[in-house]
């Protein structure tokens, strides 16, 4: 009977260490998993927050590609009218013929019956060829009104701009000659030396 009671005590002993070690395993993994479960749902928060920013950033690409490519076109195509105006007044080669015709087309604009302008005489001179740029010297004989003479001043002094589309030149003497006429304003003969700049 004693050795029953014995028995028996051993026994809850071991049932009650076996629960406590079973408790203590329960808790431990219980801890352990709200631990990592706490961790893994940090991760996936991160995980989701990532990928918003991916497909933020994707959307952002596929935007910015839009407004390059809608930029770039612009681009170009200034880039194109820009390279056009830049042939007409700064041109490949001396182009003489295409300089005669845009003086000829001055001269048609300005020449009224009572606003004279006449270009008599163009003498294209010998080509002086620097290192980055050629010069076509030219001498122009023109009779003209003084308002006249001075819009083909203007003209000169305006020509190289973008806008206008005029060869690009400059003056280096003018020789000037005044007269009267009956019924008309002074007029001012002239024999202008120029210099008209090629590439």
């Amino acid at each position: 009977m004693e050795n029953y009671l014995v028995q028996k005590k051993r026994q809850e002993m071991q049932i009650k260490s076996y629960l406590g070690i079973t408790l203590l395993v329960v808790i431990s993994m219980g801890f352990y998993t709200f631990s990592n479960w706490k961790e893994f749902s940090a991760v996936k928060k991160l995980l989701v927050a990532n990928a918003n920013y991916i497909s933020a950033l994707k959307n952002e690409v596929v935007d910015e590609k839009a407004n390059y490519d809608g930029e770039k076109f612009n681009f170009d195509a200034l880039n194109k009218e820009i390279e056009t105006k830049l042939e007409s007044i700064f041109p490949l080669g001396n182009q003489y013929t295409e300089l005669t015709k845009q003086v000829d087309v001055f001269e048609e604009d300005l020449s009224t019956k009572n606003s004279v302008f006449e270009v008599s005489n163009i003498d294209y001179q010998e080509v002086e060829k620097g290192e980055f740029y050629s010069i076509l010297p030219m001498r122009m004989t023109i009779r003209s009104s003084s308002a006249n003479f001075t819009k083909f001043l203007h003209w000169v002094e305006n020509s190289g701009a973008l806008s206008d589309r005029v060869r690009l030149m400059d003056i280096t003497s003018i020789r000037l000659n005044f007269q009267e006429e009956e019924n008309r304003d002074e007029i001012i003969s002239f024999t202008v030396q120029m210099n008209a700049y090629f590439q």
